[in-house]
């Protein structure tokens, strides 16, 4: 990573409540806003503004996750002008609004109690073995990263679930799984079996 991009990367991990310029980043990296641009872009595989609009839009969902943040205080984090411009952001960068992600999030702790921390290693937006065969390297490689980085256990990875989040179908029954009414919850145990055969440290 070339040194100036660097210092720009740095800068912006510990500005991301405000709203940083095209200049601003060419500064800090002594560079011209032109070769910034050209050298960040080359270095990251993104423009200077997704790229810090990536690193603002996976905290915000970790954020919502946890359950510990409004969405207000987020906009107000990522220096957002208000929530309405923020749950645009949002919505178009994960295809849902941050308060249902954190509905859906609330009501998989409070209800589920998956895997050691109270939530699940992962929801797959997937229905059968059939579409998970086709991203199976994928799927294997983020849960491997993940239980690293989670450093859960076999034990804690075996007692873990997998949930499809699906959008509820009009005029559907209502049920205990269902979310603000627009989603339902389902556990594929069979697509978490398949996985559990597989070698997630490392060999499969």
């Amino acid at each position: 990573m070339d040194r100036r991009i660097q210092k720009a990367l740095d800068y912006i991990e510990s500005n991301l409540s405000l709203q940083l310029t095209l200049s601003d980043l060419a500064n800090v990296s002594c560079m011209s806003t032109s070769n910034f641009h050209r050298v960040f872009k080359k270095e990251t595989g993104r423009t200077p503004f997704k790229f810090t609009e990536e690193i603002k839009m996976k905290k915000a969902y970790t954020m919502l996750i946890s359950g510990s943040y409004k969405i207000h205080e987020l906009t107000e984090t990522f220096g957002y002008q208000d929530y309405e411009t923020f749950t645009r952001a949002f919505k178009k960068y994960y295809a849902l609004a941050p308060d249902d992600l954190k509905a859906i999030a609330q009501k998989i702790k409070s209800e589920m109690q998956v895997g050691p921390d109270g939530f699940i290693i992962k929801i797959f937006e997937v229905d059968s073995i059939e579409d998970i065969k086709e991203n199976i390297e994928r799927i294997i490689l983020n849960l491997k990263h993940y239980i690293k980085d989670k450093g859960y256990s076999d034990e804690d990875i075996a007692k873990a679930k997998v949930m499809s989040i699906m959008p509820k179908i009009e005029n559907s029954t209502p049920n205990e799984k269902t979310i603000k009414n627009k989603f339902v919850i389902t556990e594929n145990q069979k697509i978490w079996k398949t996985l559990l055969n597989l070698d997630l440290h490392g060999k499969h």
